[in-house]
C-alpha cells in the first residue's frame, strides 16, 4: 500500500467550525496529496454545493432542501468532489461510517478509517451507526483509533488497526501571548474550558466550580450544540464565549489560573480522548478534570481529578498551587506528541 493521487474525506463536522482532529491531521495531509472533503448536509431553500479553499484544502458544502434528513451522502456531492479531484480511483478517508458509500463511489483505494470518537454513544445519533461502524472497520485498509479506548473496541479486526491518539500543536499553544480581551480583566483566578459545548459537560460541576470560587470566574469558550440552552448555568461568574477561532485559543488560556474538563461521566465520554489535554500542556496551564479513562490512564500523575462536584472544586482548588515540576511535566507530554509526528507515522503506516 502506498500513499495514492488523492484522498476523498468524509467528514460529519463542519471544517470551519470546532478546529479538532479531523482538520489537523486532514490539512497536514493535503502536503503530500491533493484532499477534497464532503460534508454531511445543510438545510438549504435549494439544493446545491457550495465549494470552499482552505490552504491545500477543498471542501464540499452539501446544502439540500431535505437538510439532516438527506443522505450524508448523495450522488450530486460526489459529482462536486469528482470534478474537483478528477478520474479514477482513489483514496477514501472516513471520520464517520455514514459515509460509507464514498469508498464504493470512489473505487477507494486505500480505504481509512480515522476513529475521533465513538459516534454511536451520542444523542442523536443516526440509526444503524453502530453497524456501519462495524462494516466499515472491517473493511478498511487501515482504522486508526483516536484514543486508548476506541481502540480496545476495534483491535479484535487485526493488526491493521493502529492506536494514535490526537496531538497537539505545541508552537501555538505554547507561545507567549497576551491574554484575551475577554477574559483579561476577570477577577483571578480564571478556570477556562474550550471547546464544544454539548452533553457531555456536567453543568453541575460548572454551577460548584462557580460558587465555589465566588471571587473569581469560569469561562467556557465554544459553541453550544444539541443542548437546551435553558440548562446552561445563569451565574454572574460563569462566561459563555460562543465559538472563538482556533487562532485565539492560546490568547483564553494565557488569561486562565486553571484550565478545566468537566465532562459529564456518561455514555457519551466513555470513550473519549480529549485534545484539549495536551492543549492545556503546551499552554503550561494546570488541568482539572471528571476521571476520564484515556486521561487518567495517560496522565493521571499530572492532572487533578475529582468525581462530583464537592471533589472537582477541591481538585480546582489544588491546582491553584500546582508545583512547577507537574508543570514541567505536563509540557514534556505535549512536546511528546505533535501532530505532524502524527501525520509522519500515519504515512508510514499506509507505505508499509
Amino acid at each position: 500500500m502506498s500513499l495514492p493521487r488523492a484522498f476523498v474525506v468524509g467528514l460529519h463536522l463542519r471544517w470551519d467550525g470546532v478546529w479538532q482532529r479531523p482538520q489537523h491531521i486532514v490539512s497536514r495531509l493535503a502536503r503530500h496529496v491533493p484532499v477534497v472533503v464532503i460534508e454531511e448536509p445543510l438545510w438549504s431553500p435549494d439544493d446545491r454545493d457550495v465549494i470552499m479553499t482552505d490552504g491545500e484544502v477543498r471542501i464540499v458544502r452539501p446544502l439540500r432542501t431535505r437538510g439532516w434528513s438527506a443522505p450524508l451522502v448523495d450522488a450530486q456531492a460526489i459529482a462536486a468532489a469528482r470534478a474537483l479531484v478528477g478520474a479514477g480511483p482513489c483514496g477514501v478517508w472516513l471520520y464517520t461510517p455514514m459515509m460509507l458509500e464514498l469508498a464504493d463511489a470512489f473505487d477507494a483505494e486505500p480505504l481509512i478509517f480515522d476513529c475521533m470518537d465513538e459516534l454511536a454513544a451520542f444523542d442523536f445519533a443516526p440509526a444503524g451507526i453502530a453497524e456501519r461502524d462495524a462494516a466499515l472497520v472491517a473493511r478498511a485498509d487501515r482504522v486508526f483509533a483516536g484514543g486508548k479506548s476506541l481502540y480496545a473496541h476495534r483491535k479484535s479486526a487485526g493488526s491493521k488497526v493502529i492506536c494514535e491518539p490526537s496531538g497537539v500543536d505545541v508552537d501555538r499553544f505554547a507561545a507567549d501571548v497576551a491574554p484575551h480581551p475577554l477574559v483579561a480583566e476577570l477577577a483571578r483566578p480564571v478556570f477556562t474550558y474550550t471547546g464544544v459545548i454539548d452533553e457531555r459537560i456536567d453543568f453541575d460541576l460548572v454551577n460548584a466550580l462557580a460558587d465555589g470560587v465566588p471571587n473569581g470566574n469560569v469561562v467556557l469558550v465554544g459553541p453550544v450544540v444539541k443542548i437546551d440552552p435553558a440548562v446552561l448555568p445563569r451565574r454572574a461568574n460563569v462566561h459563555f464565549t460562543g465559538g472563538r477561532p482556533y487562532a485565539s485559543l492560546p490568547g483564553f488560556l494565557a488569561g486562565t489560573d486553571v484550565a478545566i474538563m468537566p465532562f459529564a461521566l456518561n455514555r457519551a465520554t466513555e470513550n473519549i480522548s480529549p485534545t484539549k489535554t495536551l492543549e492545556y500542556f503546551a499552554a503550561r496551564r494546570p488541568v482539572v478534570t471528571t476521571p476520564i479513562r484515556d486521561v487518567m490512564d495517560e496522565y493521571g500523575e499530572i492532572v487533578y481529578a475529582g468525581t462530583g462536584p464537592a471533589a472537582f472544586v477541591a481538585a480546582a482548588r489544588a491546582a491553584l498551587g500546582v508545583p512547577p515540576e507537574r508543570i514541567a511535566a505536563a509540557a514534556q507530554a505535549a512536546s511528546a506528541r505533535t501532530w505532524d509526528a502524527i501525520v509522519a507515522r500515519m504515512i508510514a503506516a499506509l507505505e508499509r
